[in-house]
């Protein structure tokens, strides 16, 4: 399989962003240097970014409750740099010597947390608190950033005028990214002329571009909505502007105008989120409209995924007159993607007739399904397939999941002929090609090798399987011939699958069947030559003061800007350097797309590998492959560092909360805070760790990754209900492959596909 080789030989882990703390050094160096060698490795720690490091250093100290200032001033520094702000408001809340060391760093960090947790009267009163008269002369950026956060904090309390008056005072000291601040005052500034004239000084065509925006927001906070309307709509923000003047206007007849503009960008199927924006101002503000107008707003946000109004909209319609079968099934679909199951099964039943009639059936007996009404589904799937032969969506899909049921039942034979007469019947239904794949696979898992290599060559030639899905009938045929002892045959099948490369997972499967490696991706000659890149400085600068909006701007920029490939692998490599690694493998597309070539550069664009010594020094001390880790985080978050997702997983290796509190616990961790879950250091620890017990909990990685996606309990259910109709139970199994092919889940089948390529560029693009 070629040979090994560990991250790492990699390069040293990228650097990262440092704290803004560099007005400190020479105040803090000689103490901490006189106390002790752990505070001058926190001081490493600190600088470097290792934030979480520096606060475990620290822990025995403060817990001691015989801290010194040094050591309560650098455990809060350590965890600011972490976001954890009811930290740093436990360590300095109650000190006394605040305002005497450390030139009030304390109330500048205690400013930053109030920000954060949206306390702005404390932020304002810690602001002021750390703008001391003082002989220490600090550097600009840190005194720049004070004066922004008495700005924030007066913007948010409304103080306009003031906050005015200290983005002024920041953009003075802070040249780089003035022209973002003098916007920032702007949009504050209630006298026009005096925004012109800031206006003036805004030099970059990226913060140009949010003069009319800026221009809104001011209008918008002095009460003139009427022009901030017009300047809303002349930056093309059409919903805001329609807020505005409905709010601006009480007359029946200018407010009938503007419901009638609003549901216009309803029905504009070309600007999602202004149709998204322009169904909130309806909710909101209750627009009376008509009874045909309603079934656009409630069809749009069925489409659009605002369930919530679509229910309400349509249930109030129906409760107004009779509802057309075609909008009884979107009220159906919406009440059951909201969960609301029993709901959607009556709204179902009510659809009788008509050519909806098949389609609603099938919903009504998923959503019974869905209820543990498991008889009653399967009785009403099977009346759908006699009762609606035609139908190739209804009886097509309603065959598909009765042979799931039935192989969840351990019928794998009655699973089997259901899914041929769905592809046989059926060719155009979604489930028509994996009904062509699996057919066969029952047969090969019980060991009847002839019948599924035909029934695959047939369903290939006859195009019953296509694409991907051909890709796998090719390999089972191929397993099919090394079954019956024909290993010429099974190896130039094999061997043709190979032309796929190495990012197909049946090309990889024959690989390893072949007993071989073949591909050889191409080495960059060595990083590529340092390109400064004045709009991503300015962005880290920006994300250091607070200021995540503009930054994202500066980026988007840059990124925009860059029009060659060397322009395009420069920035992508800065990102892999710093705290973006997640946006490179666009910037890849997009040379790809341009006609650029595969080359080393770009391959290590598309499959980042940041933090790659934390990466291998976590998961070898775990005992996990490092390249499966570094396979499952670009799955699980695509390495950026910042992830969440809507169950609340965080980070690269995607961890909840929970999981972290307990790996927290079991290591002997006290106060865990779930921020620390998108420090990359702490989260490689603990994910590999828990990547690790999650491997552990079966003796198939196949099993393992489908657990880690979709929960051990499904995991179990399908060990338990193989191909064959055996019961694996917690035992090894039999063939790992043939368990891939069971998973009815298509997400959960894509993620162990995906990860088995993503390992397998990895260790061909980064081993030795």
């Amino acid at each position: 399989m070629g040979s090994r080789g560990t991250l790492t030989s990699l390069p040293s882990d990228m650097s990262r962003a440092i704290l803004f703390v560099s007005f400190l050094l020479l105040p803090l160096a000689a103490p901490i240097a006189a106390q002790s060698v752990a505070l001058d490795e926190v001081e490493t720690a600190l600088r470097s970014g290792a934030n979480w490091h520096a606060t475990e250093l620290l822990q025995p100290a403060l817990e001691s409750g015989s801290t010194t200032p040094e050591i309560v001033i650098a455990g809060a520094r350590a965890a600011a740099g972490w976001d954890g702000w009811p930290t740093v408001t436990r360590l300095l809340g109650t000190r006394d010597w605040l305002g005497t060391r450390f030139d009030a760093l304390g109330y500048r960090l205690l400013t930053d947390a109030a920000l954060a947790e949206d306390r702005p009267s404390d932020a304002l009163k810690y602001a002021r608190l750390a703008l001391p008269k003082t002989l220490i002369l600090r550097v600009n950026d840190e005194a720049g950033r004070r004066w922004i956060n008495l700005a924030r904090a007066h913007e948010r309390l409304g103080a306009w005028d003031s906050a005015g008056v200290a983005y002024t005072q920041a953009a003075a000291l802070l040249p780089e990214v003035s022209d973002w601040l003098a916007l920032r005052a702007a949009g504050v500034t209630a006298d026009s002329a005096t925004r012109a004239r800031l206006y003036t000084t805004v030099t970059s065509p990226v913060a140009r571009a949010r003069i009319g925006l800026t221009e809104a927001l001011a209008w918008t906070r002095a009460d003139e909505k009427l022009r901030a309307a017009r300047e809303y709509a002349a930056a093309g923000s059409k919903a805001l502007a329609l807020r505005l003047r409905w709010e601006a206007n009480t007359d029946a007849a200018t407010r009938q105008q503007i419901g009638a503009a609003l549901l216009g960008l309803v029905r504009d199927t070309r600007a999602s989120s202004e149709s998204r924006l322009a169904i909130a101002i309806l909710d909101d503000y209750r627009v009376p409209f008509s009874r045909e107008d309603s079934f656009a707003v409630a069809r749009r946000a069925a489409e659009l995924g605002r369930n919530r109004t679509a229910i309400e909209v349509l249930s109030a319609l129906g409760r107004g007159g009779s509802l057309a079968s075609s909008d009884r099934l979107t009220l159906g679909d919406a009440q059951a993607a909201s969960g609301q199951w029993d709901a959607a099964e009556r709204e179902y039943a009510r659809i009788t007739t008509g050519a909806l009639a098949a389609t609603a059936a099938y919903q009504s007996a998923r959503a019974k399904l869905r209820q543990g009404k498991g008889s009653a589904a399967i009785t009403d799937l099977n009346r759908i397939v006699a009762r609606f032969p035609d139908d190739t969506f209804a009886a097509g899909t309603a065959l598909y999941l009765l042979a799931d049921l039935a192989l969840d039942a351990s019928r794998p034979d009655s699973a089997r002929v259901l899914l041929e007469k769905l592809s046989r019947n059926y060719p155009g239904n979604d489930f028509a090609q994996r009904g062509a794949l699996i057919a066969p696979l029952i047969a090969f898992a019980h060991g009847r090798y002839t019948a599924a290599r035909n029934e695959l060559l047939t369903a290939i030639e006859h195009h019953r399987l296509a694409g991907f899905d051909a890709d796998a009938g090719q390999y089972w045929i191929g397993r099919a011939h090394l079954a019956l002892g024909d290993s010429g045959e099974a190896r130039a099948t094999f061997r043709a699958l190979l032309d796929r490369g190495p990012e197909n997972y049946y090309a990889i499967r024959a690989a390893g069947r072949l007993d071989t490696m073949p591909w050889t991706l191409p080495r960059p000659e060595g990083d590529p030559a340092p390109i400064p890149v004045p709009a991503l400085a300015r962005a880290d600068l920006l994300t250091q003061l607070g200021l995540d909006v503009e930054a994202g701007l500066e980026r988007n920029g840059a990124i925009a800007a860059a029009t060659t490939r060397d322009a395009l692998v420069g920035i992508g490599h800065l990102f892999v350097q710093g705290t973006h690694p997640s946006l490179a493998p666009a910037l890849a597309t997009r040379i790809v797309r341009a006609g650029g070539r595969r080359d080393g550069d770009v391959w290590r664009l598309i499959y980042v590998l940041p933090y790659a010594a934390t990466l291998t020094a976590s998961a070898t001390k775990a005992g996990v492959d490092p390249w499966l880790a570094a396979a499952v985080i670009r799955q699980e978050s695509a390495f950026d560092p910042r992830a969440h997702s809507g169950a609340d997983a965080r980070g690269l290796m995607q961890l909840l909360p929970g999981s972290g509190r307990d790996i927290a616990r079991s290591l002997g961790m006290r106060d865990f805070d779930p921020a620390l879950l998108y420090q990359p250091d702490l989260n490689l620890a603990f994910g590999t760790r828990h990547l690790a017990r999650e491997l552990r909990r079966f003796p198939d990685l196949e099993r393992s990754l489908a657990a880690y996606n979709a929960g051990p309990g499904k995991a179990a259910q399908w060990s338990r209900t193989l191909l064959d109709g055996s019961d694996a139970g917690d035992g090894p199994l039999a063939d790992p492959e043939l368990f891939v092919e069971r998973i009815p889940y298509l997400e959960t089948r894509n993620y162990i596909r995906r990860i088995t390529v993503n390992r397998n560029v990895y260790e061909l693009l980064y081993g030795e």
